[in-house]
């Protein structure tokens, strides 16, 4: 009879104090967020996962790196590797960058490109273009939107287009940057 009530003791202990725990909240204080981007995933497929350290509550710096994975050219980019700047606003919480964004963003990717286009010949044949892959570099604009829940996990989407600086001759000037990304802070 003492075992067990020693034993209903000890275990009661444990869990009242296991109940009075305050909520932890470092997660506010996190400064690092890992993303993946759904939509490039689903559409491309391709990976586009994106890492950004919080600098404030109302800006973080970050990169993301595109890689298609399905040869078919996902927004015409073989890899890109993406570094932003990003300024919140409208939503400064106790915890920050979160809420409507505007991100300024620098692009070095390599871009497929055809070159030329298919001919038609008289006889009904057509000439198949030629392949190149090309160096680009390109500078955008981007906006949209982030929650994060208390738990640290967030989803954003953003909407955006850069302008190709080199080489435009063989591909097409603007491209789009577009996403919709599930991550965690940490």
């Amino acid at each position: 009879m003492k075992i067990n009530l020693i034993l209903c003791l000890i275990i009661g202990s444990l869990c009242s104090s296991m109940l009075g725990q305050v909520p932890n909240d470092d997660v506010f204080n996190e400064r690092g967020e890992f993303r993946i981007n759904g939509l490039a995933l689903l559409a491309g497929p391709a990976l586009d996962v994106s890492y950004e350290r919080i600098m404030s509550s109302s800006s973080g710096l970050g990169g993301s790196l595109l890689l298609d994975l399905s040869g078919d050219n996902f927004g015409s980019q073989n890899f890109a590797l993406t570094p932003f700047y990003r300024f919140y606003f409208f939503d400064l919480k106790d915890y920050g960058a979160r809420g409507f964004f505007v991100e300024t963003f620098t692009s070095f990717a390599s871009v497929r490109s055809y070159d030329g286009g298919s001919l038609p010949f008289p006889e009904g044949d057509f000439e198949e273009p030629k392949q190149k892959d090309l160096f680009q570099w390109s500078l955008g604009f981007a906006a949209g939107r982030k929650w994060v829940n208390k738990r640290g996990f967030s989803f954003e989407f953003f909407l955006g287009l850069g302008r190709y600086l080199l080489n435009t001759d063989y591909t097409d000037e603007v491209h789009p940057h577009i996403g919709a990304n599930f991550g965690k802070r940490f």
